[in-house]
């Protein structure tokens, strides 16, 4: 059977794929790590992969910051698939609103609970659009490991990529406000008005590419 490892996105866990239902395929998920200071996504990317038995084939999917994690482990390891799912596959895909936070490092000085709290007053842009999505918003970003943040949005800031591996497969939502579909060229599926949070709320046409892209494998 192919094991599928799932990489969530910033400071969520493996709640993030309770609706994914693959067939044939076991579920895995990658936890996140504190970064270390001022560490590259691609460095950070490779201790992530350390939780992945290469013995056996495997498929990649990761979500959002855990979608450009997935892509610079494929470009170390082999998997058989690479789901890159409302994320980017290469640093040319980031919105250009990430320059002004680039330019004068604001992100390094903010507290976890501060990020927490940024992200729940912007929820909706995420795509979080029920009570229940919420609550469970709020208890994956609390559950993210200690001083995480900071460094997580450092290895965004900082991420220069222009290589797409031969493995990677991009879906993305045309009503993702966090990375806007109009930066994302060349993606395999368009998901029409889908979302940041389309992982939870578009699973079964999610389901379906991906049974279709593994059915080679599986």
């Amino acid at each position: 059977m192919l094991t599928v490892y799932c990489i969530p996105g910033m400071g969520v866990d493996a709640r993030l794929f309770k609706n994914i239902k693959l067939n044939k395929a076991e579920i895995r998920h990658i936890k996140w790590l504190t970064p270390d200071k001022n560490e590259s996504l691609a460095s950070y990317a490779i201790r992530l992969s350390k939780q992945i038995d290469t013995s056996q084939s495997y498929a990649l999917m990761g979500v959002s910051f855990g979608g450009m994690c997935a892509v610079e482990i494929a470009k170390h390891l082999h998997p058989v698939k690479t789901f890159v799912i409302s994320s980017c596959k290469t640093s040319d895909q980031l919105p250009l609103k990430l320059t002004f936070w680039r330019s004068f490092s604001l992100y390094k000085n903010l507290s976890d609970s501060l990020y927490i709290k940024g992200a729940l007053l912007v929820k909706k842009a995420f795509g979080v659009s029920s009570g229940e999505q919420a609550e469970r918003f709020k208890e994956m970003l609390n559950a993210a490991p200690k001083n995480y943040f900071s460094g997580a949005v450092h290895c965004i800031m900082n991420w220069k990529n222009e290589i797409v591996p031969s493995s990677v497969i991009q879906i993305h939502g045309t009503s993702d406000h966090v990375l806007p579909v109009r930066k994302i060229k060349n993606a395999n599926y368009i998901i029409e008005r889908g979302t940041h949070f389309m992982i939870v709320n578009r699973a079964p046409e999610l389901n379906a590419i991906m049974d279709k892209e593994l059915e080679l494998y599986l």
